[in-house]
């Protein structure tokens, strides 16, 4: 009987010790995750505090800005300044143009993009320009953004400078269309849309 009773023992002292066991990894594995919770939340408000600014398809940081209307108002215009100078500013390089196009600019706007750009393909603009030899700039005047509502309606003003040769030859450069918010993907590193494109007018200006 008392073998019997000190195994009986020893399995009951087992079973404790296990139960303890169990609940400090309980435990362990709770606080691990409160300090991985807190680490997580922090970085999240550290990078939402972040203004980055989208440069030559590359995600750059800039000084950290607690204002979110600020922060907004960074993001919107240089998506809208990124897009122009990759979608208007031209090379006569035709695989440069469609990797600038293609690959990075028609991936930062709606179906409007798509459209506006067959139709300059189907009339062969982007092959006039490698043909010519020719180098277009684009010159920012202003952009005007209405918060106000959303998404938001913007205007692009500028000029497209022309290079031919020896002169240069200038083009008003007016859009418009809308901003929204998107999620930030590999392709679209800004997390805004452009919807609506418009080309208002791109006239010659005369001298």
């Amino acid at each position: 009987m008392k073998d019997r009773y000190m195994i009986f023992n020893d399995i009951d002292r087992g079973r404790r010790h296990n139960k303890r066991l169990v609940y400090g990894c309980l435990v362990l594995v709770a606080v691990i995750f409160a300090i991985a919770s807190y680490y997580v939340t922090a970085a999240n408000e550290r990078a939402n505090n972040n203004a980055y600014l989208l440069y030559g398809g590359q995600r750059l940081p800039i000084a950290p800005i607690r204002d979110i209307k600020q922060n907004l108002e960074i993001l919107c215009e240089g998506h809208i300044i990124n897009f122009h100078e990759l979608f208007f500013a031209l090379e006569p390089e035709l695989d440069l143009i469609r990797k600038n196009i293609e690959g990075k600019a028609l991936f930062m706007v709606d179906g409007s993009g798509n459209r506006l750009y067959a139709r300059l393909v189907e009339k062969k603009y982007f092959h006039d320009v490698a043909m010519r030899d020719y180098n277009y700039f684009v010159e920012l005047d202003s952009i005007q953004i209405d918060y106000a509502t959303y998404p938001f309606p913007f205007n692009f003003y500028g000029k497209q400078a022309i290079e031919k040769g020896k002169t240069t030859t200038y083009r008003k450069l007016v859009t418009k269309g809308y901003l929204k918010k998107t999620g930030i993907t590999l392709n679209n590193l800004n997390g805004i849309k452009i919807l609506d494109f418009e080309v208002v007018d791109n006239s010659d200006i005369k001298h």
